[in-house]
C-alpha cells in the first residue's frame, strides 16, 4: 500500500489540467474510485490535506499517467510535480 497526501491546491491543479493531460481527469479517477482516503469525510473539494492509500495496482496505473514525456506533467508546479515523481520513484 502507498500514500499520497494532496492538499487543496494539488487537486485544483488536477481539476484544472481535467482532459487536457492523462494527469488530470484519469488520475482524479483513479484516486476516486481506487483509493480510500483519510479523512474518510473529505471529499475532493474538502479545505483540508487528503492522504490517499493507494494499493499497488493503482500506483502502477498513476506511474503509467506521469511517465509519459519524462514526467513532465505540463502545467503542475514544481512541488507537485516533484511530490509525484517521488512517488512513482518509490513504486517496487
Amino acid at each position: 500500500m502507498y500514500t499520497l497526501t494532496l492538499t487543496p491546491a494539488e487537486r485544483s491543479a488536477i481539476d484544472w489540467i481535467g482532459y487536457r493531460y492523462n494527469h488530470g481527469d484519469q488520475l482524479y479517477r483513479i484516486l476516486q474510485r481506487l483509493c480510500d482516503s483519510f479523512p474518510v469525510e473529505a471529499s475532493w473539494d474538502d479545505p483540508r490535506d487528503i492522504t490517499y492509500r493507494i494499493p499497488e495496482h493503482a500506483a502502477w496505473e498513476i506511474k503509467s499517467l506521469c511517465e509519459p514525456d519524462d514526467y513532465a506533467m505540463d502545467c503542475f508546479g514544481p512541488d507537485l510535480r516533484s511530490k509525484l515523481i517521488d512517488f512513482c520513484s518509490n513504486i517496487v
